[in-house]
């Protein structure tokens, strides 16, 4: 991963794994890391365990399924999918805390309904499961780039004007670390 995007995070400056987490993607880890996404109409749920000390991200493209497609890319199942794999590695759902970041609505780019429906979904599945909503940081007409620290629940979210292609692709060549 380009280090550019954790480097002045405001989140400490412990020495912390790093993880580009990609569209359709969830990672979770028990082991503290610093997880990064950058979003446009996608929403991404951060989850964290404030007793523990660990949690996790998604990154989702759509609200929900168009037929029977069960993945990553569709946040009714991945924010179920997250909550149910802080509770096997020992997390009890009421002390989970979770952040909503991005959904944005850009009338250009014909993403408004998807956004809205992407922030509806996850506020709709985290208050069905009790969990807190700590930060929405969603809508609007803006990109975001986000840092989530797993251990502390600690979240850096950047908004910028218009998404590059080196902001989809930091870590081209050099591997997630």
């Amino acid at each position: 991963m380009n280090s550019s995007l954790f480097e002045n995070d405001g989140i400490d400056n412990e020495e912390k794994p790093k993880y580009f987490v990609h569209p359709g993607y969830i990672f979770l880890s028990r082991e503290p890391h610093k997880l990064s996404t950058v979003l446009g109409s996608c929403v991404s749920v951060c989850i964290w365990d404030p007793i523990l000390g660990f949690g996790g991200m998604n990154h989702y493209v759509h609200a929900k399924p168009f037929r029977t497609e069960q993945t990553a890319h569709f946040g009714s199942v991945s924010i179920p999918y997250m909550i149910k794999g802080m509770l096997k590695m020992g997390s009890q759902k009421y002390n989970l805390k979770a952040h909503i970041v991005g959904g944005s609505q850009n009338p250009r780019m014909g993403s408004i309904e998807i956004g809205r429906q992407n922030i509806q979904i996850a506020e709709t599945v985290l208050k069905n499961n009790y969990i807190d909503i700590i930060t929405y940081d969603t809508a609007g007409e803006f990109g975001r780039k986000i840092v989530f620290d797993t251990q502390t629940g600690e979240i850096v979210i950047f908004k910028v004007n218009q998404l590059r292609e080196e902001d989809w692709h930091a870590d081209k060549g050099s591997g997630n670390r």
